[in-house]
């Protein structure tokens, strides 16, 4: 099991072993904060709180330079959330068991994030045992902000725009894993909201794979970013500020995004799709025209012109796409956009051979010229030596008759003497 897949699996902990608290006279639920072990160390700063055991001494530089990182851009996002997390740094996987008080962990656990505001921690392991340590810590950061910010229902938001905000707040969307999203988009098999959260619930089970795991939280990061690149960072905020009195989400987002989740979700899939079929060439919005002349601009009819797609990001490099001339020797194909390689060829012409960009949305004019200067020489050639030979021949023929003239009159003098 890839490790980077393995790691989202424990990042939903922080919904575990929930307890009961009191805010405005309304019960909301609260999550468990765990603390630092007995004999540990702690070094307070005014964001954070790092607290260290034995094992741990030697990351300490490391854990504070991310931390710092993490809290800067997740504070910023959050327009000043007042938090104050305690970092605890687990040396060992026992010991981040012990820590969670959560009995056996699988290995791959690595980091979690807890309660709000300063009643807050993050239990994550040594650097050295965490993939994308910074990722890690920021994606643990943006949770405790997130309840931080809402005030009201803020253990009641759904967990794929919980962790959906998580992964985008933090820039979890590594390109690497994106053909897993866009395969699944192209087959139709991306989850509808419902499943989205159905899987995220069940992240920390056995009763869904890794794969499907890390698909969720790809899908929910991407679709929280469409979000953002669509109605802004502000809308995210705005649909946290509105939740929090009222805990329920698919309102929120009708009042202030105009549709529903699942409305938003499915757009979104909608756009992908298309996005990925002009890549891949399962959609030509492009076209190249103009026409195949020869070196004195006359035009050629019945000529063939193959565009070969040069994109090496897709299954489209290598697509052929042809075109054949008219009788006025016009042509017109739809190709992919980006590179292309153009070619026409003609027997004893000089064929056409060049590279052209052709633009998303775009059409491009292009005349092809096949030269046949060569040919024409031949054939000059060819017609200079018939005439040179017609030439010999008359003059050959000429002189027999004028030799059968002469002895012709030769003769007809011979009997009349």
């Amino acid at each position: 099991m890839n490790a980077g897949r393995k790691i989202i699996i424990v990042l939903m902990l922080c919904s575990l072993l929930p307890l009961q608290a009191m805010a405005n006279g309304v019960d909301y639920s609260a999550g468990f904060v765990p603390e630092a072990p007995k004999g540990f160390q702690a070094i307070s700063g005014q964001d954070f709180e790092i607290c260290y055991g034995p094992g741990s001494e030697g990351d300490i530089d490391e854990v504070a330079d991310a931390a710092s990182a993490a809290y800067a851009s997740v504070h910023a996002f959050f327009r000043g959330a007042p938090f104050h997390p305690t970092i605890i740094v687990a040396s060992a996987h026992e010991e981040y068991e012990e820590i969670l008080n959560a009995g056996s962990l699988p290995e791959y656990s690595v980091s979690s994030g807890w309660g709000d505001g300063s009643r807050s921690a993050i239990v994550i392991k040594r650097p050295d045992a965490v993939p994308n340590f910074r990722v890690a810590m920021a994606h643990e950061m943006a949770h405790i902000a997130t309840r931080s910010y809402i005030r009201g229902y803020k253990y009641a938001l759904p967990e794929w725009f919980s962790e959906g905000l998580a992964v985008y707040v933090s820039g979890d969307l590594p390109g690497a894993k994106m053909g897993m999203v866009e395969d699944n988009c192209v087959n139709g098999t991306l989850m509808s909201i419902d499943e989205l959260e159905r899987v995220h619930r069940l992240s920390a089970t056995d009763n869904v794979t890794a794969d499907r795991v890390s698909l969720a939280y790809m899908q929910s990061g991407l679709l929280v970013k469409y979000i953002a690149d669509k109605y802004g960072n502000e809308s995210l905020l705005q649909v946290m500020d509105h939740f929090g009195p009222i805990g329920d989400l698919d309102s929120v987002f009708s009042s202030v995004i105009g549709d529903t989740p699942n409305e938003v979700n499915f757009q979104w899939q909608k756009e992908l799709k298309r996005e990925l079929d002009a890549r891949d060439g399962r959609i030509l919005e492009q076209s190249v025209h103009g026409y195949v002349v020869d070196h004195h601009g006359r035009p050629m009819a019945n000529e063939t012109v193959s565009f070969t797609a040069l994109r090496n990001d897709s299954p489209v490099q290598g697509t052929v796409y042809t075109a054949v001339t008219g009788e006025a020797g016009q042509y017109s194909a739809n190709v992919t956009y980006g590179p292309l390689k153009v070619v026409s060829e003609k027997p004893e012409y000089a064929g056409f051979n060049d590279t052209i960009t052709v633009d998303r949305g775009r059409s491009m004019f292009l005349n092809v010229t096949l030269n046949g200067t060569a040919l024409e020489e031949r054939l000059a050639r060819e017609k200079a030596e018939r005439d040179r030979r017609n030439m010999i021949l008359g003059g050959s023929g000429i002189a027999i008759v004028c030799i059968m003239a002469a002895g012709f009159v030769y003769i007809r003098r011979r009997r009349s003497e």
